[in-house]
C-alpha cells in the first residue's frame, strides 16, 4: 500500500530455546471472501458516516441473534477496541475463537489486543496462530523486539532454514520475518528460493514480487506478478500490487484499472481503497480521496495506512482537530505506530502545541522505522527549548 506521507514526506509464554512456531505455509489470499450480510454493510455506512456509536448499537442487537455472522462479530469487536473497551472487544473474539479456533483474522486482533495491553507472550502467541497473515509476522517481529530476544528469534528461523533449505513453508517463514524487519535485500533470494520450489503457488508468487516492490524493482516485480494472475485472474493481493508497481511507474490510468479489478474481487479490500485515495489525493482531488480513506478505515479499522493518509489530507487543509482525531484513533489500535506518533507531533507543533508535540517526536524516535526517526530527531531539534 502506498502512503502519501511516504511518498510526500519522505519521497511469559515462550522461552528463547523454544521452536519457531509452525504454520501452514503460503496464503494466496485470493479467495473472495462472502457477501457480507445487511447488518454488516448498514453498520460501515455509520462508521463511514463517524457515527461509531448508532454501528455499535446496531451490531450488539444483531450479533447475539446471528451467532454464524463471524464478520459482524468481528467488526463489533474492532469497535469496541477502537473506543477502546478492550474487556468487551477481547470477550467478542474470543466467542469467535470458540467455535472457529482456527480463523487467523481473529487471532491476529488478538494478538493487536494483547499488544495494547503490553500482554507481550499472550501477544506473541495470537500472532502466531494469525500466520500466513503479514499482519502476524509483523505483530511477531514487533513483539519479540519489544521481549528482547529479536535476534535470537530471526537466528532459529535461519538455523531450520540451513538444516531443511528446501522447505518451502520454513524458507518463506524466514523470509517474512526478514520483510517485516525491513530487511528486504536479505529476503528476497528466500522468496525467490520459495517460488522456485512452487512456481504456479500465487502465494509465493506475490510474496516474491511484492518484496522487489520495496527494493524498487519494479519490472521484475511485475513479472512475478503477471505470473501470478496468468495463473490466477482475480487474485486480490497480486491485483493491488500490481496497481501499486504502476504506481510507482507513474502509470496512473492503468493502476487504477487493476485496483477497480480489485475491489469487484473484494468490495471492502481496504488496500485498494487506499490506494485509489492516493491516486485521487495526487490528481489534486483531496476531499474523493478522504472519502476513500474513510472507507478503507470502516472495512478495516487495524491497518495504519488510512489514518495516516487522511490525518495528512486534514494537516495539509489546516483542519488541525480532524488531523488529530484520526491520529489518536489510529494510535488507539496501533500504539506503537512510529508513522502515526511522528504525525501527531507535526499536527501538533502546526498548532503551536510544543508539549504535546516533543512528547510525540519522542515517541516517533523510540520507533524502528528510520524514515520517521530521522524526521522526528531533525523536527524535535528546531523545538523551543520551552514551551
Amino acid at each position: 500500500m502506498r502512503s502519501v506521507l511516504a511518498s510526500l514526506v519522505f519521497g511469559a509464554g515462550i522461552l528463547l530455546s523454544a521452536p519457531l512456531p509452525a504454520w501452514a505455509g503460503i496464503d494466496s489470499s485470493s479467495i473472495a471472501p462472502k457477501p457480507e450480510s445487511a447488518a454488516v454493510q448498514a453498520a460501515r455506512a455509520k462508521i463511514a458516516m463517524g457515527d461509531y456509536a448508532a454501528a455499535i448499537a446496531s451490531l450488539e442487537v444483531y450479533v447475539p441473534k446471528h451467532s454464524e455472522d463471524i464478520v459482524a462479530a468481528r467488526l463489533l469487536g474492532d469497535l469496541y477496541f477502537r473506543i477502546p473497551d478492550y474487556r468487551r472487544a477481547e470477550r467478542m473474539w474470543k466467542g469467535i475463537l470458540a467455535s472457529n479456533p482456527d480463523d487467523r483474522e481473529t487471532h491476529n486482533r488478538m494478538g493487536s489486543l494483547y499488544a495494547a495491553q503490553d500482554r507481550i507472550p499472550e501477544s506473541i502467541v495470537e500472532f502466531e496462530k494469525s500466520l500466513p497473515e503479514r499482519e502476524g509476522f509483523e505483530g511477531l517481529v514487533a513483539e519479540h523486539r519489544r521481549k528482547g530476544d529479536l535476534n535470537i528469534f530471526t537466528d532459529n528461523a535461519r538455523t531450520e532454514v540451513e538444516a531443511q533449505p528446501l522447505n518451502a513453508s520454513k524458507v518463506s517463514f524466514y523470509a517474512d520475518i526478514l520483510r517485516a524487519q525491513g530487511r528486504f535485500a536479505e529476503a528476497q533470494p528466500f522468496f525467490d528460493r520459495v517460488a522456485t520450489i512452487w512456481p504456479r503457488d500465487c502465494g509465493a508468487l506475490v510474496d516474491a514480487g511484492n518484496n522487489e516492490i520495496d527494493l524498487g524493482k519494479l519490472d521484475r516485480a511485475l513479472e512475478l506478478l503477471n505470473r501470478c494472475l496468468a495463473i490466477d485472474p482475480q487474485n486480490y493481493p497480486a491485483l493491488v500490487d500490481s496497481g501499486e508497481a504502476y504506481m510507482e511507474l507513474r502509470q496512473a490510468p492503468r493502476a487504477a484499472a487493476l485496483y477497480q479489478r480489485a475491489l469487484a474481487t473484494r468490495p471492502n479490500g481496504s488496500e485498494a481503497l487506499v490506494d485509489i485515495g492516493y491516486l485521487e489525493d495526487d490528481a489534486g482531488n483531496w476531499k474523493a480521496a478522504t472519502t476513500d480513506y474513510v472507507r478503507a478505515m470502516a472495512a478495516d479499522p487495524f491497518r495504519s495506512e488510512a489514518y495516516v493518509d487522511l490525518g495528512y489530507d486534514y494537516n495539509e487543509h489546516r483542519l488541525y482537530q480532524l488531523a488529530e482525531a484520526v491520529f489518536l484513533k489510529g494510535l488507539s489500535i496501533a500504539p506503537e505506530d512510529g508513522t502515526l506518533h511522528y504525525m501527531l507531533a507535526v499536527t501538533y507543533n502546526l498548532q503551536g502545541k510544543i508539549p504535546l508535540a516533543r512528547a510525540q517526536y519522542q515517541l516517533a524516535i523510540a520507533s524502528n522505522e528510520p524514515n520517521i526517526v530521522q524526521a522526528a530527531q531533525a523536527e524535535l531539534a528546531l523545538l523551543p527549548q520551552r514551551g
